[in-house]
């Protein structure tokens, strides 16, 4: 069973939800495993993607309770209960209790939505998205192969932090897009 975590910026706009429904896909199609936060934009765009091939396959992690506490305007509530009632596998608080700050929790649901995937796939809506690109650093240090998608700028993303490494041009499934590899080119 291969897991793809896949996620990105809160402010993707709409014009990119067919790119993400065809990235989606194209794995999906193979019989891959999806993991996904719980926010608006990419991660919400994901969901519904993923719905449309195999809920069965999906895995959302949400870093809010069932009823909605600890939500907030950035959260993708609604689209999150609407996957648990179509069969996917939703994992509610996954970033810990509520007393926990939400930046905290955040992260921490991030890093748990990382764990056994393959790789990870990464929306961005602009070339420094912080909690994106922490959570893709996060990506690179459990060994994941990393990749993103400029929708909304030209050009590579900042580099990450903490990790060894630079963005090239490369493919995902044959979607034009910027693979992240560590160390330092050969040549």
């Amino acid at each position: 069973m291969i897991k793809i975590h896949f996620g990105g910026s809160r402010s993707l706009s709409d014009s990119y939800i067919p790119l993400v429904s065809d990235v989606v896909a194209a794995p999906m199609q193979l019989g891959c495993y999806v993991n996904v936060g719980c926010a608006i934009g990419a991660d919400e765009a994901v969901i519904e993607a993923a719905l449309g091939w195999d809920p069965s396959r999906l895995s959302v992690f949400a870093q809010f309770s069932a009823s909605g506490e600890g939500s907030f305007s950035g959260s993708a509530y609604i689209p999150v209960i609407a996957a648990k009632k179509e069969g996917a596998q939703v994992s509610f608080l996954s970033g810990g209790p509520l007393n926990i700050p939400l930046k905290t929790r955040l992260m921490r649901r991030s890093k748990i939505a990382l764990a056994g995937c393959a790789g990870s796939v990464f929306f961005l809506s602009k070339s420094f998205s912080p909690g994106s690109l922490k959570v893709a650093a996060e990506a690179v240090k459990k060994n994941q192969i990393v990749y993103a998608f400029p929708c909304g700028f030209s050009g590579s993303p900042v580099p990450l932090r903490s990790v060894s490494g630079s963005w090239r041009e490369s493919h995902f499934f044959g979607f034009p897009c910027f693979q992240w590899f560590t160390g330092q080119p050969l040549f």
